[in-house]
C-alpha cells in the first residue's frame, strides 16, 4: 500500500511538472492576448507553489526513511540516485523561482530551467518506480509487458511528432517567396484596424496648463489589441468640418474597455485647441487603428531606454504602464526633456512609477529652469546620456519628440556607438503635411497613371497621390493619412515622387521603390502599381 501511494504521488509530481512547462510555453506565445497571458501566468504560478509543496512532502518522507541509516554504502543504488536527483532539483528550483521573481524578462532562462526541472522530476520518480516494478515482476508478466508497451508507444509518438515537424518546416521553407509585401503594416489586428469604431469621451484629466488626458470608452463588441506605443487615427467633427488627426495611445493597452490620448494644445492647431478647450464628456468620435511600428515588445526588447521631449512622453507612459501591469522586470531608463517644471506631463504618474517599478530609472532635464531647480538643465548631450545610461551596448532606444530633438538624440546616440538598428523613433504632434509643392506661378498639371486600375489622371501639382486615387475611384488602403502607419504603401514603377514623410516605410520598401501616397506628390508623369 505504501509503494502504491508513493507511485501515485510520483506520477502526480511529474504530471504537475509537465503541466507547468506547457503552461509556461503557452504564456510565452506572442499570439496570446494580454488577458490570456496573465491567466496562464497566474496558473503557472499556482502550479509552481503546488509543485514545491509536493517536493517538500516527498523530501520529508525520504528523510524519515533515512533516519538512523544515513547515506551509506548499504543503500541500494537506485535510492542513492534518488537522493542525488533531489539534491540537484532543490537548487535548480530555487534558481528558477529567483529568476521568475527578480528577472522576469529572462524568458529563455526560465524555459530552460522549467524543462530541466521536468527532466529531473521525471528521473527522480521513474528510477525508484522502475526499480520496484522490475524487482517485483516476473519474466513475461502482464505488468512488465504493459510497461514495456507504454515506453515503446511513447517513443514512437515522439518520433512521429519530430518527423511531422520537420516535414512542415520543409514545406513552409519551400513555399516562402522572398518578396517585399506591398503593405508592410504593423497592425496588431489587421482586420479590426481597417474597421472604424465609435468612441465616447468619458473622462478628462488636466495634466499641465496646456495638456489634457482624454479617456474614451471602447464599444463592448469591439476588441482593440494595441501595442504600447501605437496610435489611433480620429475623424473629428469641428464646426461642421471633418478633420483627421492621429494621436498616440497614452494608456496601457491591456485595458480593453477604454483608451486614452493626451493632446497638447498647439497654437493654430484646430484639433488640439478644440480638445483642450471645447471637448466635453459625451463627445463621440470615429477612430481607426491601432497603427505604427513604434512600440515596445517584451519578447524582443530585453532592456530599453526611452528618450522623450515635450508631448513625446505619451507613447513612453503607455510602455511604462504596460510593463507595470504585466509585472515585467524589464530594465527601463527614461530621459525626459521639457522647457520648465510646469511642462512635465504625467508628473504624478512618473513619480509613482519611480517607486512601483523596481528596474525603472528616471532623469528629468529642463531647458529653461527657474532659479530653484537643482536638477539637470540644458539640452540632450553625450554627457547626459552616458552618465544616465551605464549600458549602451544592449538596450533598444526609443525616441519621440519634435523632429529637431530626435535628430539631435539620434546623432548623440550614434556618436556614443549605438547602432542604428537599436534606435526606434516616432515623430510627434498634429502632423501637418507640407502644402508647399511649388511656387504658385509654376503650379502645373501632372499626370498620374494607375497601372492596375487602368486609369490615367491629370491633376494639380499640389494634390497628394491618395487624393488623386480617391477622386478617380482607385482603391488604395489607408490609415493615418500622415505617413506614419505604412498602410497605403504603393510601388512607383516610373517617375519622380516627393514625400513629405517617410516614417511609415521600411528600408526594404524604400529600396524597392515604394512611397506613401497619403503624403506624396507627383513631379511630372508618374506610374503607380495601383
Amino acid at each position: 500500500m505504501a509503494n502504491t501511494s508513493a507511485i501515485v504521488a510520483g506520477v502526480a509530481f511529474v504530471t504537475l511538472a509537465a503541466i507547468n512547462v506547457v503552461v509556461m510555453l503557452e504564456a510565452s506565445q506572442p499570439s496570446r492576448s494580454v488577458a490570456t497571458r496573465r491567466r496562464l501566468i497566474a496558473g503557472h504560478r499556482a502550479g509552481g507553489y503546488l509543485f514545491v509543496i509536493l517536493l517538500c512532502i516527498m523530501v520529508y518522507s525520504m528523510s524519515q526513511r533515512l533516519v538512523g541509516v544515513g547515506i551509506s554504502g548499504h543503500l541500494p543504488a537506485h535510492l542513492v540516485l534518488h537522493i542525488v536527483f533531489v539534491l540537484v532539483l532543490v537548487p535548480v528550483l530555487f534558481l528558477k523561482i529567483l529568476i521568475a521573481r527578480r528577472y522576469k524578462q529572462s524568458n529563455s532562462s526560465l524555459k530552460a530551467l522549467g524543462l530541466a526541472i521536468f527532466v529531473i522530476s521525471f528521473a527522480l520518480v521513474s528510477i525508484p518506480t522502475l526499480s520496484e516494478l522490475l524487482r517485483s515482476a516476473s519474466p513475461g508478466s502482464l505488468g512488465l509487458r504493459l510497461a514495456t508497451g507504454l515506453i515503446v508507444t511513447v517513443c514512437l509518438v515522439q518520433c512521429a511528432l519530430v518527423f511531422r515537424k520537420r516535414k512542415q518546416s520543409r514545406a513552409s521553407m519551400e513555399s516562402r517567396i522572398p518578396e517585399i509585401p506591398p503593405q508592410a503594416t504593423s497592425l496588431t489586428n489587421g482586420e479590426n484596424a481597417r474597421d472604424s469604431m465609435n468612441l465616447l469621451l468619458a473622462q478628462i484629466e488636466q495634466q499641465t496648463h496646456d495638456t489634457k488626458t482624454l479617456r474614451f470608452q471602447i464599444p463592448k463588441e469591439r476588441q482593440l489589441r494595441a501595442k504600447p506605443g501605437q496610435f489611433l487615427t480620429f475623424q473629428w467633427t469641428i464646426d461642421g468640418q471633418r478633420v483627421m488627426r492621429s494621436y498616440t495611445i497614452s494608456s496601457s493597452p491591456i485595458h480593453v474597455n477604454y483608451v486614452e490620448i493626451t493632446p497638447k494644445r498647439m497654437e493654430n492647431g484646430c484639433v488640439s485647441v478644440f480638445l483642450n478647450e471645447r471637448a466635453k464628456p459625451g463627445l463621440a468620435v470615429e477612430a481607426s487603428g491601432p497603427y505604427g511600428r513604434f512600440y515596445f515588445d517584451e519578447t524582443l526588447h530585453k532592456s530599453i531606454v526611452l528618450i522623450a521631449a515635450g508631448s513625446g512622453i505619451t507613447p513612453m507612459i503607455s510602455m511604462l504602464c504596460y510593463i507595470e501591469d504585466l509585472e515585467l522586470g524589464t530594465p527601463v531608463t527614461l530621459l525626459y526633456c521639457v522647457r520648465t517644471g510646469a511642462d512635465v506631463i504625467f508628473e504624478n504618474e512618473l513619480s509613482r512609477l519611480s517607486t512601483s517599478l523596481p528596474n525603472f530609472k528616471y532623469e528629468l532635464c529642463l531647458s529653461r529652469p527657474d532659479p530653484t531647480w537643482r536638477g539637470r538643465s540644458g539640452r540632450l548631450t553625450e554627457e547626459f546620456v552616458s552618465q544616465s545610461v551605464t549600458d549602451l551596448d544592449s538596450p533598444t532606444f526609443f525616441l519621440c519628440g519634435p523632429n529637431g530633438f530626435m535628430d539631435n538624440a539620434r546623432h548623440v546616440l550614434m556618436t556614443l556607438g549605438v547602432t542604428p538598428d537599436r534606435i526606434l523613433q516616432e515623430s510627434f504632434g498634429e502632423g501637418k503635411p507640407s502644402t508647399e509643392s511649388r511656387p504658385l506661378e509654376a503650379a502645373t498639371v501632372e499626370t498620374v497613371v494607375f497601372l492596375h486600375s487602368e486609369k490615367v489622371c491629370q491633376v494639380s501639382s499640389g494634390s497628394t497621390l491618395l487624393d488623386v486615387a480617391e477622386r478617380n475611384g482607385v482603391q488604395i488602403p489607408f490609415g493615418c493619412r500622415q505617413g506614419q502607419c505604412g498602410t497605403c504603401a504603393t510601388r512607383v514603377l516610373s517617375g519622380t515622387v516627393h514625400m513629405d514623410v517617410e516614417a511609415g516605410l521600411t528600408a526594404e520598401q524604400k529600396n524597392a521603390g515604394y512611397v506613401l501616397p497619403c503624403v506624396s506628390r507627383a513631379e511630372g508623369t508618374v506610374v503607380l502599381s495601383a
